[in-house]
């Protein structure tokens, strides 16, 4: 990626943990719903969701940029996996990616819930 970034949407909400977890550092958890492109290389373009907990943050989704809405199988996660640490490209996603990959909005890769509760899913109205 080349280029300084331009935000075309971004938001901040906060809700529970997905599942919902009664432990008191992941109650609330913080969410930034971005959606960018590269002005000097529209190649790298998309729209991403980093979460924030109390004992760290970073990247969980990320969808292509002409897509809308929370939908199936749009957004793609990357479970780590140190068998798995190649960094390849995947079609409709910026960048390079390593891991296992999965739908965010279903679950999968041995996760049997959505990545994101149906608490904070009006969030993304819009998007």
């Amino acid at each position: 990626m080349r280029g300084p970034l331009v935000v075309v949407d971004m938001r901040y909400f906060t809700g529970p943990e997905s599942p919902p977890s009664d432990k008191g550092y992941i109650l609330s958890v913080e969410r930034w719903y971005i959606k960018l492109y590269a002005k000097d290389d529209m190649s790298f373009q998309g729209r991403f969701l980093v979460e924030a907990r109390r004992f760290g943050r970073g990247l969980s989704a990320v969808a292509p940029y002409d897509t809308h809405g929370w939908t199936s199988p749009d957004w793609r996660g990357f479970q780590y996996d140190e068998r798995n640490t190649q960094r390849r490209v995947v079609p409709g996603l910026p960048g390079t990616w390593s891991g296992v990959e999965y739908d965010f909005v279903t679950g999968g890769a041995g996760l049997d819930f959505p990545g994101l509760p149906d608490a904070v899913l009006g969030c993304l109205e819009g998007t």
